[in-house]
Formats: structure tokens, sequence, C-alpha cells
């Protein structure tokens, strides 16, 4: 078997003479193939196989995490050069970081290195000698058949490579350690993001379910508002987001989407994520997702895992909303891109906590359970699973449905250990025109009780069923309190109304009412020796005097006026 040659080089730079130099070094055991122009050429190189090892400026043509994963999944991994002001952006991005003013003497040992590393020692050559000494090599030279002359070369070169020694560092080199797993692979997206935070990282929550629409998103705002500290609520479903609109809030821009253009390029840190939060209430923060289904592109799988690490490391919990029904994350073989389910099949694999929300109705039970038993393999989570079966009611499940959906459950499924959450639509649709989650505004609730039972399982430390049952309490006092004022009403209004002469349509007081006491009559008119210009006399004396002059008619009814006391209205 012919051993292998130097290691091809793609470089990627916008001044790579020195470094070109330095890699094509007579035992180096390295050698420039391509001086890429743009990422497109970069990408091609790498998938064509014309190098495994590259040096990538990231100021080089719209670099980001994206390109570094599929470089990756190319078979190809190397060295980045950063400024000094942006070198710690980078440090998590999986690749090591070197400085753009570090000389071209150490890029190409720092490069050395990587090659090194990235073959075991001796490497894949066959007829390597099993001992560093020149003696064994020179036994071993003259036992076995002289190989081609391109073999020889091929040799001679490796040799070069291994005794070379490597080249001193200036005093301001400062290597940054590899994030490597525990095989000494390199580690995932998900791991360097975890080793390259120095705070401890708070909770994740994924809320994940069936197709169908079982309350997933319901469930995860409930979740955040019931969970103990600050909590940050996201929106990663990529097929129907509505966190923005079950809790009342402007549709604006894609927060989610910012955030991993940022981590895409290294910018994202905790100050940016904080101005990117919307608050939601008191220590509840919400990050809006896409605002339509084809945006899906926009958040990379190589970008999510730092969005995540800077939430939990800003957060004790956090809950992640995502789209339902199976995962599509196989990598396209043309483009070496996952596929629009890889967002989520990273997460899965990395939560604490997985809620898997279905229907409490015989199609979204059969659903719950076949979504359950593809949950094999590689998207199988690794931390705790919550199954949670939203919407139980008699119309859909019998006379006893709790009953009915625990021992379909455990009949066909093997789960034994069930959240049922009950079909309350009327506390449903009240928080929903609210604009709140169910655990703030009807805690008391009995989905609200059954809500706050499944986050005392997710945290035991929240407490959230001791507060709905306080909560609960209050409630039905004040009812109670106010249906017993209300059938006291009635009687004292009857009372003030008998009591009180009610005004007719013309504003003239009525007659009282049948039992009512009779108001005293007037005091008859006094008789003085003055006749009143009304009587017999005066007007016999007024037409003595002049005949002519009108005289005043009596009333008709002022005797009998007088004779009964009473005013005529």
């Amino acid at each position: 078997m012919t051993p292998p040659g130097p290691r091809g080089v793609l470089l990627a730079l916008g001044d790579d003479a020195d470094i070109l130099r330095a890699i094509d070094t007579p035992g180096s055991g390295m050698r420039v193939v391509r001086r890429c122009a743009d990422t497109a050429e970069l990408l091609g190189a790498a998938m064509a196989g014309l190098g495994t090892l590259a040096v990538v400026g990231t100021d080089f043509d719209e670099l980001d995490r994206s390109v570094l994963d599929r470089l990756n999944r190319a078979g190809v991994t190397g060295l980045l050069l950063a400024p000094n002001g942006d070198r710690k952006h980078w440090e998590s991005a999986g690749w090591p970081v070197e400085s753009t003013a570090a000389p071209a003497a150490a890029v190409c040992a720092r490069l050395q290195l990587i090659a090194r590393g990235h073959t075991s020692s001796p490497g894949p050559r066959p007829d390597a000698p099993t001992t560093a000494t020149p003696a064994a090599a020179a036994a071993s030279t003259t036992t076995a058949s002289a190989p081609p002359a391109g073999a020889v070369a091929a040799a001679d070169l490796w040799e070069e490579f291994d005794a070379a020694p490597t080249p001193a560092l200036p005093p301001s080199f400062s290597p940054q350690p590899e994030a490597v797993s525990p095989a000494g692979a390199p580690a995932t997206a998900h791991a360097r993001a975890t080793v390259a935070g120095d705070t401890e990282l708070g909770g994740l929550v994924v809320v994940w379910g069936p197709h169908g629409a079982p309350g997933r998103t319901t469930v995860a705002a409930a979740l955040a508002s019931g969970l103990a500290g600050d909590t940050i609520l996201i929106d990663a479903d990529i097929e129907a987001p509505s966190l923005t609109q079950l809790l009342g809030l402007p549709e604006d821009s894609s927060a989610l989407a910012t955030a991993a253009r940022l981590a895409s390029r290294g910018r994202l840190d905790a100050e940016t994520l904080d101005r990117i939060l919307i608050p939601v209430s008191e220590g509840r923060r919400l990050l809006t997702g896409l605002g339509r289904p084809g945006r899906w592109r926009e958040l990379p799988p190589a970008a999510m895992p730092e969005v995540w690490a800077h939430c939990r490391r800003a957060a004790a919990w956090t809950v992640v909303d995502v789209a339902g029904g199976q995962i599509d994350d196989a990598v396209d073989d043309f483009t070496l891109e996952p596929g629009r389910g890889a967002v989520t099949a990273d997460l899965l694999r990395s939560a604490d906590v997985v809620v898997i929300v279905g229907a409490g109705d015989p199609i979204g039970v059969r659903r719950l359970l076949q979504l359950m038993d593809d949950l094999d393999g590689d998207l199988r989570p690794n931390g705790r699973v919550e199954v949670v079966v939203n919407r139980v009611r008699a119309s859909a499940a019998g006379p006893s449905p709790q009953r009915a959906v625990r021992e379909a459950l455990a009949r066909f499924g093997d789960l034994e250990d069930v959240v049922v959450l009950p079909d309350d639509a009327q506390t449903a649709d009240r928080c929903l025109m609210e604009g709140r989650s169910v655990l703030e505004a009807a805690p008391g609730s009995p989905l609200g009780r059954a809500l706050a039972e499944l986050v005392d399982r997710v945290d035991p430390r929240s407490g959230a069923s001791a507060r709905a049952g306080h909560t609960g309490r209050g409630v039905r006092l004040r009812r109670l309190t106010s249906r017993l004022r209300t059938q006291r009403r009635p009687k004292a209004t009857s009372e003030r109304v008998a009591a009180a002469p009610s005004a007719g349509p013309t504003g003239a007081v009525s007659s009282p009412a049948v039992g009512a006491p009779t108001p005293a009559p007037p005091p008859p008119p006094e008789e003085g020796p003055v006749a009143a210009p009304g009587t017999v006399a005066a007007r016999s004396a007024i037409a003595a005097v002049d005949p002519q002059a009108p005289l005043a008619r009596p009333a008709p009814d002022g005797s009998a006026r007088r004779r009964s006391g009473r005013h005529r209205a």
C-alpha cells in the first residue's frame, strides 16, 4: 500500500503569502492545495476531498458556524484566524483560534499540532515503524522490499514531518485548549457550548408532542410562569409559532432569528441577549419565534447550541416550545446541510426534561403512542420524560375519562406515570383573551391545579401546587361571600322600594302603596274679618262699585277640598 503524501491545506485568507510559504516549507508534512476566493469555493474543495486541513479567517466572505459545520461534515478541520478582540467570540465554534497578528511560523506550528491530533500517531501509514529510533527505521527498511519511487518520496515527507521540531512560539502566543469529548474525538456543538461557559447552566425543558395542536404552547407558557426562579420562554416552533399571540404581545421581528445570526458570527453575549428578550411578567422573558414556517433555515443547527447555552446562563430555567410530529434531521448528501428537524433533535438529546403533550381523544392517544414508539436510537432523550395528556373529557373518552386514558396508555404503551389535564375550555379561553398563562390568570381552576402538579413534577422546589391550592381556596371563599351578598340584596331592596314613593312618567309622585300610613291633612284656612276675594260678600261689593268688572269664579271643588282636607295632584 502506498503511504499517504503530505496533507492538503485549504487557505481562505485575505493576505496569505507568508502563511503559504511557511506551510509549503520542505519537511512540514503539509502542502497548500487551494487558495479559495469565497466560501463556495472553500466548501466545494472540501467536499471534493482536495484537503483535510484549512486555515480560515473569521472575516472571510460571510463565514459563520454553519460553514464550519459543513466543513466538519466533509472531513475538514483546521485553524481560525481572528483579531485579538474577536478571539473570545469564536472560541466556542469548535475550531482552534489563533490571532491574526501571530507570525506565520506560529500558525504553521499550530496547524502541525492539529494535523498530528487529527490522525493517530504514527498515522494511517501501514509501514510506519513501531519505534521512533533511527535503528528501528533502518532495520525495517532493509528487511522490506524496495517500494516505488512515489512511495519513497511520500515516506520521506512523513519522516520529515514526524522528525521536524516544532517551531519556537513567540512569547505572546497562548494557544487555547481544544474542547474534546471523553473518547478523544472533537466535542459536539452542545458540549462545546457547555464547556465554554464559566457559570452554572440552568435547567432546559423542551415541550414536544405529536401533530394536531394538543396544547403544547399552553403547557409551555404555564411551565415558564410556574417554575421557580427566572425563566426564559423560547418559541422554537418552526411550523406554527404562536407564543406571541398567546401572551398578547405585538408581533415584531423574530428575536430567535436575531440571536441565531449573532451566534453564527460569534457576536452573541449576555448583554445582547438581554436586549432582545421581551419581558412578559416579573422574572419571565420571551424569545419570540419565526413569523413564517418557510424561515426555518434562519436557525442553523450549528449556531443554536450557543443560543441555548446563553439562555441557560441567564435564567434558572429555559422552556423551549418546539414543533410537533416526527423529526427529520437527515443530512443532505449534496449540500451537507442538516434537515429542518435538526434543531429539535439536538434539543431532545440535550434537554434536562422533555414534556411530551398529547390530546385526550382516541386520535390523540393513538398519535401519542406512535410518537413514543419512535423514540429509539439517536432521538431518544437523555433527560427525564414527562408524558402529558391534555383536554381529557367524558364526551371523547367515556364516563370515566381519566381512568380510560390511563388504562389505554398503560396497556398499549407501557406508560404508567402520566399527567392528565382536564378539558377546561372556559378557563383557557379567558386566559387567551387576557393574554396570560393559566397559572397567572386562573391558578385555582381545575386546569390550573393540574398544570401546577406538572410544574412540581418538573421542579419539586417550585411549590406551584401549594400556591394554586391557596389561590383556589381564596377564589372559592370570594365566590361564597358574593353568593351570600346576592341572596341578601333582594330583600333589602324591596323594603327600600316600598318605603319610598315612586315617580310617574311625568315626574309626579304616585299614590302611596297599599298598607302605607296615610299622611296628616293640611290645616284648614284661617277665617279673618277681611273677606277673601272669592267669597259671596266680596263679589257683591265689587258689583255695586263697578257693575262691568269681571268676577272670579270659585273653584268647583273648593268646598269638597276643604271638607276632605286633601289636595289633588
